[in-house]
């Protein structure tokens, strides 16, 4: 199974009084986004059940993601637990993957996906996932058994390092 780990695009801070869930991406991050839709579009193994977060930044990142995996027709799912989560969290949220999805996405923020990202390869101590950074999981178990020692790191890329 495949795991694919996706910080929202770059978002606008352009009105400060604006709520943070409901700040949209910014010039940057609508840049990127076809960009890495575009990327993504090439992988294996696209993502056929996509979770993300109910903020405005992180549902506009996952139409990205969706349009590149467009091919698996993927089921985008919005969940409020993923606004600003934490490892355990983001893994609680995993393992309520239906079994029959063989390969998912999650779109959220940071930091709670770089703890995720190093919790799960086993303290590989990524520094910060960069806004629209993706890293890429292989697992070895069944969704509701996600932990680590069972995810292995494919790679890790973002729109800067393409």
């Amino acid at each position: 199974m495949n795991l694919w780990i996706i910080r929202h695009a770059k978002s606008s801070w352009a009105e400060p009084s604006q709520r943070d869930f409901d700040r949209p991406l910014n010039k940057r991050g609508n840049a990127d986004g076809p960009r890495m839709a575009a990327w993504l579009a090439n992988q294996s193994h696209p993502a056929q059940w996509i979770w993300t977060s109910s903020a405005a930044r992180a549902q506009a990142t996952a139409n990205f993601v969706a349009d590149g995996f467009r091919a698996a027709s993927p089921q985008i799912v919005r969940d409020n637990r993923l606004y600003h989560a934490g490892v355990h969290e983001l893994v609680d949220v995993l393992r309520e993957t239906p079994v029959e999805a063989q390969s998912v996405a999650l779109v959220a923020h940071n930091p709670g996906l770089t703890y995720l990202v190093n919790h799960l390869a086993d303290h590989q101590e990524l520094d910060n996932l960069p806004t629209f950074g993706i890293a890429q999981f292989e697992v070895q178990v069944p969704w509701h058994e996600l932990a680590p020692h069972n995810a292995a790191l494919l790679q890790v890329v973002s729109p800067n390092r393409l």
